[in-house]
């Protein structure tokens, strides 16, 4: 897929994003032109950490222990991919593919599931959250770290020219009935040191940490498997009108439903009314 031209595609995703960017942002908003990148610059892992540890005695504890998953799982397992980089920008999914090997998982239908499975872990266990809106995912405002829902494989690791206010990290579900879905932490986050696109991951590993001085907060949800794009933008539940009048989209809604199930505090809905705090 050609990248440049993916980010620049004028669709109603496209639109819709900036206008969402734009409210987010306040005085600090996007200019609003089809194209325009993402220059915000993402605070790397330590310094969140330690920003943390400086503003809530609590997220140490969580930070602590998604950097103590990473050492033992770095220990127990030899890594996938021979000295990618950390720092990968947006690489599409086939990409990933081919770095892994193996067979190519099928293509899912839909990725908007509800229901609790044994295979997948609520991946705000070790963060302290409050729910926002849903959207084209669910956003949250708070802190701590993020962790992998199931077993997958990361698809990539976007930290500058996204199209978020921030950063953009998603991985390809290879467990549980979900199996071929991508699922994405955007905007207000870091990645875990040397996280990297072609990384295998498993139920509960640490994948990035939430950065709290983020105004934008950060939004979790089903990816779209092409660059920085959601499922929802891909499937067009998203739109101009959802954005002004919040309307959330099914692929959110199931996404929100999905975190309940595993014991996370679901989204909100909060159509017409919905003021960022």
């Amino acid at each position: 897929m050609d990248m440049a031209r993916d980010l620049a595609h004028g669709d109603p995703w496209r639109r819709s994003m900036e206008r969402s960017l734009a409210r987010r942002s306040g005085s600090a908003r996007r200019s609003g032109t089809a194209g325009t990148e993402s220059r915000q610059e993402v605070p790397n892992y330590w310094a969140l950490c330690w920003r943390a540890v400086r503003n809530d005695a609590l997220t140490l504890v969580a930070a602590a222990a998604g950097v103590l998953s990473l050492v033992l799982l770095a220990a127990a397992r030899p890594s996938v991919s021979d000295g990618q980089s950390a720092r990968t920008s947006i690489t599409h999914a086939s990409a990933t593919r081919r770095a892994v090997g193996g067979p190519v998982l099928p293509a899912k239908q839909s990725c908007e599931p509800a229901n609790r499975s044994t295979d997948y872990v609520n991946p705000l266990a070790i963060a302290s959250v409050t729910p926002k809106r849903i959207d084209q995912g669910v956003d949250y405002a708070g802190s701590g770290t993020l962790t992998a829902i199931g077993g997958g494989v990361i698809t990539v690791v976007a930290l500058s020219g996204s199209g978020w206010p921030g950063a953009f990290i998603e991985y390809r579900l290879r467990n549980g009935p979900e199996s071929g879905c991508y699922v994405y932490y955007a905007e207000g986050v870091a990645p875990a040191p040397s996280l990297h696109v072609g990384e295998m991951v498993v139920a509960g590993q640490a994948i990035a940490v939430i950065d709290p001085a983020n105004p934008a907060g950060i939004e979790i949800g089903w990816g779209a498997g092409e660059g920085t794009r959601t499922y929802a933008g891909k499937m067009g539940q998203w739109s101009a009108k959802a954005e002004d009048e919040n309307i959330p989209s099914a692929a959110g809604m199931g996404f929100s439903s999905l975190i309940a199930s595993l014991g996370g505090p679901p989204g909100r809905v909060m159509r017409k009314s919905w003021r960022r705090t």
